[in-house]
């Protein structure tokens, strides 16, 4: 068997949600040093029983794809759908990603994280008719206040009473999703379908502003897309649960949650 059929075999059998560096593939082959021939036959690579994306390379960030290195997004995207756990940039900051649909993924992230287990994760959605995806009812005021605020960097916290996502409510019987403006984010999250998107940090450590920074809390436990230094901060959180809008957090755009509040009162007057 020729070093490039051993390499594809190899790729093959890695499992969904699960990947592996150009140079932990090269090693299984028998030829560490060799990591560079494996990285040009995933980019050259068109086999579609052959997962490609789940190679990156070796210092963890995903690398190319398709042969393109700008299509990084859409490898991480594919990560992001089976259930791999990846540092990734957001809206508002990195945060360490996985689907929300995968509970062990999730579970895995909360113990990276070192996050409270009874603490529920902002959920980052692309469109608003996702909520449905999560048995989240609108009613007509939450709509009229939605379509003033989204999309954004506002979180919102809606009530969720389905004991199919209890492992993503932790018992509040709530859940947060944000649907944000950023096209950069919105083009994984298409793909990738809704995210956990907890800040890339151990709980009660300052947020990564860079990948660097990541690493030192996640190391090679998960994959990282790179988009350089990211100083901004974290969503404005808002709850829904009630008529009246309650304020958890201050944060990114909440210049725009203050203008539609003062609008409010305004017309109520």
């Amino acid at each position: 068997m020729s070093f490039k059929e051993k390499v594809l075999k190899i790729v093959s059998k890695i499992s969904v949600g699960k990947f592996l560096t150009y140079k932990q593939v090269a090693r299984l082959v028998g030829n560490e040093k060799a990591f560079r021939v494996v990285g040009n036959l995933m980019m050259k690579n068109k086999d579609k029983n052959i997962p490609c994306h789940r190679v990156i390379k070796s210092d963890y960030t995903v690398g190319e794809y398709l042969g393109r290195k700008d299509f990084d997004w859409l490898k991480a995207a594919l990560l992001l759908k089976e259930g791999a756990i990846g540092v990734i940039p957001t809206d508002t900051i990195y945060g360490i990603c996985t689907s929300a649909f995968n509970k062990k993924s999730v579970e895995k992230v909360y113990k990276l994280r070192k996050r409270n287990p009874k603490k529920p994760c902002i959920i980052l959605i692309s469109d608003i008719r996702e909520l449905k995806l999560f048995k989240i009812q609108l009613q007509d005021w939450q709509k009229e206040i939605l379509k003033k605020i989204w999309p954004s960097r506002i979180s919102v916290i809606f009530p969720c009473k389905s004991e199919k996502f209890t492992y993503l409510h932790r018992g509040t019987i709530t859940l947060a999703f944000r649907s944000p403006k950023d096209k950069f984010i919105l083009k994984i999250l298409k793909i990738s379908g809704p995210l956990i998107a907890p800040s890339a940090n151990w709980e009660g450590y300052e947020p990564a502003k860079t990948i660097n920074e990541a690493k030192k809390y996640f190391n090679n436990q998960v994959f990282y897309l790179d988009r350089g230094r990211l100083a901004g901060q974290p969503s404005t959180l808002i709850d829904l649960t009630q008529k009246e809008i309650k304020i958890i957090r201050r944060g990114a755009d909440y210049d725009k949650l203050n203008k539609f509040l003062n609008s409010k009162a305004l017309s109520i007057a």
